[in-house]
């Protein structure tokens, strides 16, 4: 009895890591700051019918689920925005690359978040995070992938970056706008032209994730401990 219940106690124990590590265990995936001093850009990102929106390329350092993303801009008039996350496409017209659009949510994955921001050193770069839920979206390390982040309401300004790379993960293209609101599958920002004319400019976010690996050999070590407890039990 007394070591059926130590084998109890073992296999709960590692079921609470497994839920606890997924929960706490996130890290950078990618991560290009704002500029010191901070720098709002000129262009707008905005989430209705018509847009603008923007958004920028990135290859992540590490893959894994992701579980939280970090952007940098100006002050916003609304606390709700539009995070969508796009896979990679050459438009055959310009040969440049560009989001690619997929029906019928605008993207690889899309959720509407609340975000308040923050200005700690007073430069009118506002720091905003969201956590990623449902957790639906999985990337892949190096490859390429495209982050569009607009406010609900007003002229919401994207800061630009520091220094001439990320600080980690790769970026590999110039950001893009979608002027949006041609008739197609569904009207909306990121269903218009993408105009590829923002050389010259990166914008600052940060994508982080949880390692599916660490992940699921936790889950996987929790669910051998509960079998065996499990067929321990029976075979007594």
């Amino acid at each position: 009895m007394k070591s059926y219940l130590i084998k109890l106690l073992v296999a709960v124990f590692l079921t609470s890591v497994g839920f606890f590590v997924t929960a706490n265990a996130s890290i950078v995936a990618f991560e290009w700051n704002e500029g010191s001093p901070g720098t709002n850009s000129n262009f707008i990102s905005r989430h209705n019918t018509a847009g603008p929106v923007l958004a920028d390329d990135f290859n992540p350092a590490v893959g894994g689920q992701v579980s939280s993303v970090t952007w940098w801009g100006s002050a916003a008039a609304s606390q709700q925005w539009e995070i969508t996350f796009h896979s990679d496409a050459i438009n055959p017209a310009s040969g440049l690359h560009e989001p690619a659009f997929t029906s019928p949510r605008g993207g690889l994955s899309q959720h509407f978040a609340n975000a308040i921001g923050v200005d700690p050193d007073g430069d009118q770069v506002f720091e905003y995070t969201a956590l990623w839920t449902p957790q639906d979206m999985v990337i892949t390390a190096g490859a390429t992938y495209w982050f569009s982040v607009a406010n609900s309401l007003g002229g919401w300004r994207w800061a630009l970056t520091d220094g001439i790379a990320p600080s980690v993960g790769a970026e590999s293209h110039a950001p893009t706008q979608s002027v949006g609101g041609l008739p197609s599958l569904i009207s909306g920002p990121h269903d218009g032209p993408w105009n590829p004319l923002l050389d010259g400019t990166d914008f600052a976010f940060q994508i982080n994730v949880i390692p599916i690996p660490a992940a699921a050999w936790l889950f996987g070590t929790a669910l051998i401990g509960l079998f065996g407890f499990s067929k321990r039990k029976q075979a007594a």
